[in-house]
């Protein structure tokens, strides 16, 4: 259980998983010619790597400090971090479905980051517990049906997703939205 208590394996899992699809998009460039969409697999890993540094590292995240409110150090603040990446990670897709789900991840970050605890943070909470179960449970499927990246993706995705479930249920993290 240690290694889901410590925040630098969190960000070294974000890192990995990001690197490997950073890996798939250049794949995805060379085998099908460069589009917006193939430009959006490349930046948008790009995002997940430095959030997984900066919680790596435990810094404040550089130029995507916007992310890290509460700092890296915190399980709170490593998955607002997160989370924020996610959505500024969705929305440098360049999919307008994916924009739109980006923007809206934005918002529930900084509902979830704002000051003032309110019936909706308790539903976020509700939400993000089972999105993070499912995505945990999907990714571990993922993991076992290709070859060694999608392996090495979904393992880590698995941990990752896990990872967050474990922190929503810390009584610090739980405390500042139940």
């Amino acid at each position: 259980m240690e290694f889901f208590n410590n925040t630098k394996n969190f960000g070294l899992m974000i890192t990995i998983l990001a690197v490997v699809d950073i890996v798939f998009g250049v794949i995805g460039i060379v085998k099908g010619g460069f589009s917006i969409a193939a430009l959006g697999g490349i930046l948008s890993p790009i995002v997940m790597v430095l959030a997984g540094v900066a919680i790596f590292s435990q810094t404040n995240g550089g130029i995507i400090s916007f992310a890290f409110p509460e700092g890296s150090r915190s399980k709170f603040g490593a998955l607002t971090g997160f989370i924020f990446a996610v959505g500024l990670s969705y929305i440098l897709s360049l999919n307008i479905v994916s924009i739109i789900l980006g923007i809206l991840i934005l918002i529930v970050g900084w509902i979830i980051t704002n000051d003032t605890k309110t019936f909706v943070d308790s539903i976020i909470w509700v939400v993000l517990i089972v999105l993070f179960a499912l995505i945990a449970i999907s990714s571990i499927i993922v993991a076992f049906t290709g070859d060694v990246l999608l392996i090495i993706s979904g393992v880590c995705s698995a941990i990752i997703y896990l990872t967050a479930f474990i922190y929503l249920l810390d009584p610090e993290v739980k405390k500042k939205l139940v």
